[in-house]
């Protein structure tokens, strides 16, 4: 489970900025020209690569969709010695108290992000799988491409800039896609750090009164979460409908994430090719 982080309070602003899948978003009509970097494919899901912050180089990150900001390991804060400040996230159902700390810059591949606002936290606390991470980069660096492509098959990333090279600053805060489960759209937050679709229980049940799911529901447990996994039928995973297993988890309130009814990662829907198109505000996937 990778982290949802959003800055607690402003979730309304992110949704507005935040990325719609088309529905003919199946198809990637194009190469990435500029540039390829490897990376690690950990549990099947996560993607892993290598980069640098300030003059720390070759540091593991975690690419993470569903972090609006990104994070740095508190082990290599302590050891940057970099001042700290207090903060507040929101992550699934609860607020977190955080710490936020400056860096120089953020480096992956050809993407250089100069004057960083990082969350610092110990990452095991949070996420299962990002124990041996040195940092998570969220859509703060990530959308300063013009374009990012993920290839899970060979195991490699494109990225494509634009002229000032990653130095504009974006807007976009979450990616939102809309998928039909029994015919009814969801909105889910788009998120790469996560291997599950998630949908909270509460929203599900009055958008889908009469649900329908397959076999015996079982009680499970994500990281602190508890959930109860489910077989759903009627998912539409494109081009055609799946019976999908879903984890559905309580919360939040009525008045937080407004219109939001859970989350979903590539790995669920079977992605084999991802675009993020930041300049289209598209998601392309086949």
């Amino acid at each position: 489970m990778g982290l949802r982080m959003l800055p607690a309070g402003s979730v309304r602003l992110l949704l507005v900025a935040g990325l719609t899948l088309h529905a003919s978003a199946q198809v990637l009509h194009r190469p990435y020209p500029d540039f390829f970097l490897s990376f690690d494919l950990v549990s099947n899901f996560e993607v892993v690569v290598h980069g640098q912050i300030g003059e720390l180089d070759g540091l593991r990150f975690i690419l993470d969709t569903g972090s609006s900001y990104s994070v740095i390991e508190r082990r290599v804060a302590d050891r940057m010695q970099l001042p700290r400040q207090p903060g507040k996230v929101f992550n699934f159902d609860r607020d977190l108290a955080i710490e936020w700390a400056d860096v120089p810059d953020v480096v992956i591949g050809p993407l250089r992000v100069a004057g960083v606002s990082m969350m610092v936290a110990r990452l095991a606390d949070i996420s299962e799988f990002a124990d041996s991470a040195d940092g998570i980069i969220g859509l703060d660096v990530l959308s300063r491409a013009k374009t990012i492509g993920i290839d899970y098959e060979r195991r490699r990333i494109s990225f494509e800039l634009d002229e000032g090279g990653g130095t504009n600053p974006s807007a976009v805060k979450a990616l939102v896609v809309t998928l039909a489960i029994q015919g009814v759209p969801m909105h889910l937050f788009f998120d790469t750090g996560l291997r599950y679709m998630m949908l909270y229980k509460g929203r599900l049940s009055r958008a889908l009164p009469h649900l329908r799911t397959e076999g015996k529901p079982k009680d499970a447990l994500i990281g602190r979460l508890q959930a109860t996994l489910v077989d759903l039928p009627g998912v539409q995973v494109l081009p055609q409908e799946a019976v999908t297993p879903v984890f559905l988890i309580e919360g939040p309130g009525k008045a937080d994430l407004d219109g939001i009814d859970g989350y979903v990662g590539p790995a669920s829907l079977h992605v084999k090719q991802l675009e993020l198109d930041f300049a289209a505000m598209t998601l392309r996937w086949h």
